[in-house]
């Protein structure tokens, strides 16, 4: 049975041994993989950049020329329309120069840099990958090289901006004369000149730039797919390797589950989802006659009594979600007969699905014959030990009775009182047997109840004098075996007997009775608001035979006592719960006894 749940287990959610190598190759080739879309989509980024930074030299240069154009014109025609258009042109050049300086920050502001590229005319689904390329390839040196020559090309721009600030100012001031105009005419086409070489410059060191970073990428991509090939060769020898040492470890699977199947002790089957019996190893057969090809095919409902088809049937459906289940039932064998089965229902599951149940039968016959003849023997037992009990007690009724006609003839009160007490004890030995009798074991008593009764007994023989008194009862639940129970019942019944005759004289009688038991220990208390004890009194030296009789019980029960005589009497007694005797020979002793 272990074994074919073991069985069950490993197949139901084993997988196969895979070759660690072939998951690491596996592992790295995905690694490469990925990295070369990266570069890819890198690349492509880089390029898009480039297109812009493109578009941004182009847009900077056209920014350049109308400056130097519109100037000449202004400085010639001294139209204000020629310095409207160098100040825009100037205006622009100096929000490129703000995108630099921006983006050599540690800390670029993109939104900043975003909105100045709009205003630059760059192209927009370029203007994120320009910010990325250039934070991530500024510091190579042909960059370093492009933006130094920026640099110095803005400052040119600022020079012919200060040559047109003069001009407006002298022209303003009535000063203009022409050979200031000669000469600041010749001063920006010098200017001009200088920014044409600068431009050149920039695009060619733009140029290397690009060729540099297309070279980087190239040597990436083509390291990658180099790579991603042979890595791709090595997993695909490995994984092939791996299918023939998977295709081995699985035929050797079968055969381990097939050699288990037909070899286990146990009778063994399995079954479709839709409940049809598909293979049973030899035990079946031979614990119920049929061999597997006549199973075969078959329905649970061929092999199990009308009456248990349902249950059977439920137990089925709850594998078949996955649980596993153990019932019992009868199972008819070819024969006609019967036979008691524990069953056990276990999903087969493979690739997470469940695709039928395998099934393990044990026959119980034996043991649900032994189980009964044991409840026959216990219903006998039972029985003959209640009527024990019924017979102590009906033989202590009867003692009790024989001593209260006894009682009735002898005329003295103090022998006649005598007599009462002995009834009283009698009764509350009796009263232990009733008890006993009237739990579902005979092992133990409620203390906690038996006083109640023990309490009404009591007050029925009328020992109280003047007055009833009122009863203060604080019990918790505390069960004694009878060993202690019929001391403990002896005891009560003496120091509740003298609570009633003398706790009775106080002018509002109160007894007060509590129990309770804590750690294996049980506490009980008695005390009344009556006279109390006589003076000098020692439970050790006692005077009278219910005292005599409370001290024995004491030592059999080994209990500690406290006496107090303040305000009327009061015993404490404490001993240690012991468990019931269960063993056959304290059995017998008790039964003899």
């Amino acid at each position: 049975m272990k074994d074919i749940k073991n069985l069950y287990r490993k197949r139901s959610i084993g997988k196969l041994n895979v070759d660690k190598k072939v998951v690491s190759i596996l592992l790295v080739f995905i690694v490469l993989v990925i990295s070369l879309l990266i570069s890819i989509v890198v690349s492509t980024n880089s390029l898009s950049a480039l297109r812009g930074f493109a578009s941004f030299q182009t847009n900077w240069t056209t920014a350049r020329k109308d400056v130097t154009f519109n100037l000449v014109n202004y400085l010639r025609t001294q139209d204000q329309d020629y310095k409207a258009k160098v100040d825009s042109s100037v205006f622009l050049i100096k929000e490129m120069e703000q995108i630099r300086v921006e983006l050599m920050k540690d800390n670029t502001n993109r939104e900043l840099v975003i909105a100045l590229l709009e205003k630059t005319h760059s192209v927009p689904d370029d203007i994120n990958r320009m910010i990325t390329t250039f934070e991530n390839f500024h510091e190579f040196s042909e960059f370093k090289e492009t933006v130094a020559l920026w640099i110095e090309s803005d400052s040119l721009i600022f020079e012919l901006e200060g040559i047109s600030n003069k001009a407006e100012s002298l022209i303003n001031e009535n000063s203009f004369t022409e050979s200031e105009e000669a000469e600041m005419i010749s001063r920006v086409i010098a200017l001009d000149d200088k920014l044409t070489e600068m431009q050149f410059k920039l695009s060619v060191s733009l140029a290397r730039g690009t060729e540099l970073l297309n070279l980087v990428i190239i040597c990436v991509i083509i390291s990658l797919v180099v790579i991603s090939i042979i890595v791709g060769s090595i997993l695909s020898l490995r994984f092939l390797k791996s299918i023939r040492k998977w295709s081995e470890e699985i035929e050797l699977s079968e055969q381990k589950y097939r050699s288990l199947f037909d070899q286990n002790p146990n009778a063994v089957f399995s079954v479709s989802p839709v409940g049809k019996l598909i293979n049973a190893n030899k035990v079946l057969e031979q614990l119920i006659g049929y061999s597997a090809d006549e199973m075969k095919n078959s329905t649970f409902q061929r092999f199990v009594d009308e009456s248990q088809v349902e249950r059977v049937r439920k137990h089925f459906l709850l594998a078949l979600k996955g649980r596993s289940q153990t019932y019992e039932t009868q199972i008819l064998k070819e024969d006609g007969s019967y036979i008691s089965a524990e069953v056990t229902n276990l999903p087969i599951i493979v690739d997470g699905e469940i695709t039928g149940i395998y099934g393990v039968i044990n026959d119980i016959t034996h043991r649900k014959e032994a189980e009964q003849k044991i409840k026959d023997q216990l219903v006998e037992k039972t029985y003959l030990l209640s009527e024990v009990h019924d017979r102590v007690k009906n033989n202590l009724a009867l003692v009790s009775t024989l001593v209260q006609l006894q009682q009735n003839e002898i005329e003295k009160e103090n022998r006649g009182e005598s007599f009462v007490n002995t009834v009283s004890r009698i009764r509350s030995m009796a009263l232990v047997h009733e008890r006993l009798y009237q739990n579902e074991t005979f092992s133990s008593i409620r203390m906690d109840e038996y006083i109640n009764d023990l309490i009404e007994n009591i007050q029925l023989k009328g020992y109280q004098k003047i007055k009833k008194p009122r009863l203060e009862l604080e019990t918790s639940p505390v069960s004694l075996s009878i060993e202690q129970a019929i001391p403990t019942g002896l005891l009560l019944n003496e120091v509740l007997v003298n609570a009633f005759k003398y706790g009775s004289d106080a002018l509002d009688p109160v007894i007060k009775v509590n129990m309770f038991s804590v750690d294996g220990e049980v506490t009980i208390k008695v005390e009344d608001n009556g006279p109390g004890l006589p003076k000098n009194f020692e439970l050790e030296k006692p005077e009278t035979l219910g005292f005599r009789l409370v001290s024995v019980l004491l030592k059999q029960l080994k209990a500690s006592f406290v006496i107090n005589n303040d305000s009327g009497a009061s015993f404490t007694f404490r001993y240690k719960i012991e468990k019931p005797v269960t063993s056959k020979r304290a059995m017998k002793r008790r039964l003899v006894n």
